[in-house]
C-alpha cells in the first residue's frame, strides 16, 4: 500500500455546500462585495452581509447562519467581544476572522475562544474556499490549547496529536479499506497543524523547535500508551504502605 505525499485537502460535497448560510462582516464595501461574489461562485448556499459587528449580531438572531467571516478589528464593537457573543448564542457557528495584517496574538486568542480558522487579506476565491472548508471539516483546537502552559506548548500538542492520529490511521490502512479512505484526511490534518504551528509560534521556529524537544522529552518519561499510563497509576495506587525497620507501619504509634 502507498499514499501520495501531497495528500489532498479537505473537501465539501455540493450538497454540503448548498446547506451553508454564510454571513460576511466587513466594513469595506469593495471587500464585502468581492467576498460575497466568491461565496456564490463556490456554490456555498445563501450569503448575507453586514458592514459592522452589531448589525451582524442582529442578523444572526433573525435567520439561520452556519458560517461567519468577520473583520478581525473593531468596527462598532471589539472583534473579540463579537466572537464571544455569537458563540454564546450558537456554539456550533463556524467563525472565521479576516484581516489584511493579522496580529498573531489576537488571531490566536480568537482560535482559543472558538474561531475555527482565519482568512488573510487580500483573499482569493481559493483562500475563501479553503477557509470555509477547513472551518467546517477541520479538527477543533481550543480544548488542547486550554490545557497547555503557553502558546508554543499548545501548538506542539496540536501537531503531535495530529501526528499520532495520522500514524494510527496509516498503521490501520495496511489492513482496512476504511482506514485507507481516511488516510488523506489524516495526513492533511497533520499538515494543517504544522502550518498553524509555523504561523503562530511565539519566538519563531527556534522557539517552536525547543518546545517540541521539551514535549518529546516529557512524553518519553512515561508509558507510551493510555493503557500503560493507567497501569502505572493503578500500580502506584496499590503499593503497600511503607514499613518501619521494626516491621511496624511507619506511621504506627510506639
Amino acid at each position: 500500500m502507498s499514499f501520495k505525499d501531497d495528500a489532498p485537502n479537505l473537501s465539501m460535497t455540493p450538497a454540503e455546500r448548498a446547506r451553508t448560510n454564510v454571513l460576511i462582516v466587513e466594513s469595506d464595501s469593495s471587500d464585502r462585495n468581492r467576498m460575497k461574489s466568491a461565496i456564490r461562485q463556490l456554490g456555498f448556499g445563501s450569503v448575507t452581509d453586514s458592514p459592522n459587528h452589531l448589525q451582524a449580531i442582529e442578523k444572526i438572531g433573525e435567520r439561520p447562519i452556519t458560517h461567519v467571516i468577520f473583520e478581525a478589528k473593531k468596527t462598532n464593537m471589539p472583534a473579540k467581544e463579537f466572537l464571544k457573543k455569537i458563540l454564546e448564542a450558537d456554539p456550533k457557528l463556524c467563525c472565521i476572522p479576516s484581516s489584511y495584517e493579522p496580529n498573531v496574538d489576537d488571531v490566536f486568542d480568537m482560535l482559543v475562544m472558538g474561531a475555527k480558522g482565519y482568512l488573510v487579506k487580500p483573499f482569493t476565491v481559493d483562500t475563501v474556499e479553503s477557509a470555509v472548508i477547513n472551518s467546517t471539516k477541520g479538527e477543533p483546537i481550543s480544548e488542547l490549547v486550554l490545557k497547555a502552559k503557553d502558546r508554543n506548548e499548545a501548538l506542539v500538542a496540536i501537531m503531535m496529536s495530529s501526528l499520532d492520529k495520522a500514524a494510527t490511521v496509516l498503521r490501520q490502512a495496511y489492513k482496512f479499506d476504511t482506514a485507507k479512505r481516511e488516510l488523506p484526511r489524516a495526513m492533511a490534518g497533520f499538515r494543517r497543524s504544522a502550518e498553524l504551528a509555523h504561523t503562530f509560534a511565539k519566538g519563531g521556529d527556534e522557539e517552536l523547535i525547543a518546545a517540541m524537544e521539551r514535549f518529546c522529552i516529557e512524553r518519553s518519561k512515561g508509558p507510551a500508551t493510555r493503557l500503560g499510563r493507567l497501569r502505572k497509576r493503578l500500580k502506584n495506587k496499590n503499593k503497600p504502605a511503607a514499613t518501619a525497620p521494626s516491621g511496624r507501619s511507619a506511621g504506627a504509634a510506639k
